[in-house]
């Protein structure tokens, strides 16, 4: 009874922590733009540090590193990678009965390809600490030169930035929508007052000429713009967040991050304990599947308004932070003798495979059906790491 009750309060803290996840990254994302903007950072940097790095990911690497958990973390790197590709990739292509990948996408995939070999090469060679050191400062540096070189690229028109779904630009716009309706009143206040009063007719007012006293009420079109004037009114006296509210915001949003990467780690970790599970393959399984759902429902999004362009932004993206950052943290700050064991070579070459097939996919172009392999493709791999797990539980 108490191993029920253990693993049914851990499956609620893990599903609280993801709704305390998602709120994080999206104050987290949404106010860093916001920020950058105000201080004139670049928008194309703004685009690549918002569209498609995984923060959130990141966060629940190092929280899992500080438990001293180095496997489940290399698990959620190696499982993100394939869920990314086999199951959202997938489900937006289901979307879509044919898809076709311009330019900028075909050098996305090209070089998480590139990127993800040189990860598994990593990996597979890491035998001293000098050596995961190298491995690490290799990774950070390649995340900081391919940031580098995308940003070149698109300022000279070579590669197209990546969309932002999660935008933080509504307040910028909901200004420009006051100015706008501020004008429009302006222009009208002075149409009024260039000429002698207006009638009762130009006012907008009719007269009932059914009741005794003969009274005059306001037509629907004078009522309208009434409405119309007191709405612009009101969005005119709303000023702008001051930089302190945004800054402030963004902490919270890191702070709900942590705390909640917390929670994840910790309650899958137990999860994974009590269903005899591995800590690899936990967070190949469980852990994976949950911190990319933003990813599956952006590939939802962009497959059903046909954007294939979005869709492997957000894919390749999410991937390339995945295995140069935060493969780099995993590097430095893990434990050398866990990563060499906490991966087994099918898990390395799915990972692999997975960065071969978007590269062919967006050469060749997406079909439907090619969705429907790749989810398939996907459940089998989950199978097999969960038949894995156990198995090695048991010896």
């Amino acid at each position: 009874m108490a191993t029920v009750d253990s693993l049914l309060f851990n499956i609620s803290s893990f599903i609280a922590g993801l709704f305390l996840l998602e709120y994080g990254a999206d104050k987290f994302i949404d106010h860093t733009a916001i920020v950058a903007k105000r201080l004139n950072v670049s928008p194309t940097l703004v685009g690549l540090l918002t569209c498609g790095a995984e923060w959130e990911e990141l966060v629940v690497i190092i929280v899992a590193l500080s438990q001293k958990n180095s496997n489940m973390a290399l698990g959620n790197l190696i499982g993100s990678s394939v869920a990314n590709i086999l199951a959202s990739f997938s489900l937006g292509l289901l979307f879509m009965k044919k898809a076709e990948f311009d330019r900028s996408s075909k050098i996305y995939s090209a070089a998480l390809l590139g990127l993800t070999t040189v990860f598994l090469l990593l990996l597979i060679a890491l035998k001293g600490s000098s050596f995961q050191w190298f491995g690490g400062i290799l990774l950070i540096a390649a995340f900081v030169i391919y940031v580098i070189s995308v940003a070149s690229l698109i300022y000279r028109g070579t590669l197209t930035a990546p969309e932002d779904s999660d935008s933080g630009s509504d307040s910028d716009s909901s200004d420009d929508d006051s100015d706008s309706d501020s004008d429009d009143d302006r222009t009208i206040n002075a149409g009024d007052s260039g000429r002698g009063r207006p009638s009762d007719e130009e006012q907008g007012w009719t007269s009932d000429k059914g009741h005794q006293l003969n009274l005059l009420k306001p037509s629907p079109n004078k009522m309208a713009k009434a409405k119309k004037k007191s709405k612009a009114v009101k969005v005119i006296n709303k000023r702008p967040k001051t930089m302190r509210h945004h800054v402030f915001q963004l902490a919270l949003g890191l702070a709900a991050l942590l705390v909640s990467s917390y929670i994840i780690a910790h309650s899958a970790s137990t999860i994974g304990h009590e269903l005899a599970l591995s800590g690899t393959v936990v967070g190949t399984t469980i852990l994976s599947l949950a911190t990319t759902l933003p990813e599956k429902f952006v590939a939802i999004l962009g497959g059903a308004r046909h954007q294939p362009g979005i869709m492997v932004a957000n894919t390749v993206g999410s991937n390339i932070f995945l295995v140069t950052l935060c493969g780099g943290v995993l590097f430095i700050w893990g434990d050398a003798s866990q990563l060499q064991l906490g991966f087994t070579l099918f898990e390395a070459t799915v990972m692999w495979l997975s960065a071969v097939v978007i590269f062919g996919i967006v050469l060749m172009g997406g079909r439907r059906w090619m969705g429907v392999v790749m989810l398939v493709g996907y459940v089998a791999f989950l199978v097999v790491e969960i038949m894995n797990g156990r198995e090695l539980d048991d010896d």
